[in-house]
């Protein structure tokens, strides 16, 4: 957050988030999002149960217009793209026939040996990049014929570690994620 606020806002004040939210009454035992609603100030925080959806196809869609460097609560773009292919699930988006990242978390594909992930993302969330700091993940050129040497896919999100693997068959233009989750 900080980061944006910085490069997006020009704002250099580092902001204290332990000390401006405030965990509600309600959130119990489970899992929780934390959503922090921002421009110059803090705007809202919203607290959302969190459950992880589970893909069954995810469709490769090539957009090279699309451009995500930050968060935004803004999503139609890949609201838009996810209404115009209904039977995925989900979507990982290429650019020029390269990886970049699926409609709401970062990906990671095991080869058998190592942990890759693109060096295309279109936003290299925090999960991403701790993992990669931390050496569980590697930087590669995937592109989409690739995903045929890979056993494995992991969706990575703040709320998702590599705690969530699936199995998958490639087909030309999507994947079809193997077993229940």
């Amino acid at each position: 957050m900080q980061k944006s606020r910085t490069e997006l806002l020009g704002i250099d004040k580092e902001v204290s988030l332990a000390e401006l939210i405030n965990i509600p009454d309600w959130v119990g035992e489970g899992l929780y999002r934390c959503r922090v609603s921002y421009e110059h100030d803090i705007e809202k925080v919203e607290f959302f149960s969190y459950k992880p959806v589970h893909p069954g196809r995810i469709d490769l869609i090539e957009n090279r217009q699309l451009e995500y460097p930050y968060k935004f609560e803004d999503r139609s773009g890949f609201k838009q793209m996810l209404d115009q292919n209904p039977e995925a699930d989900d979507l990982i988006i290429l650019h020029n026939g390269m990886l970049t990242d699926a409609t709401f978390a970062n990906v990671a594909f095991y080869d058998g040996s190592q942990w890759l992930t693109p060096h295309t993302p279109l936003l290299n969330g925090t999960k991403r990049q701790f993992l990669l700091d931390t050496g569980v993940l590697k930087e590669a050129s995937i592109k989409s014929e690739d995903l045929k040497y890979f056993s494995q896919l992991a969706l990575i999100n703040a709320m998702r570690d590599l705690d969530i693997i699936y199995k998958y068959r490639f087909h030309d233009n999507y994947l079809l994620i193997q077993g229940n989750y």
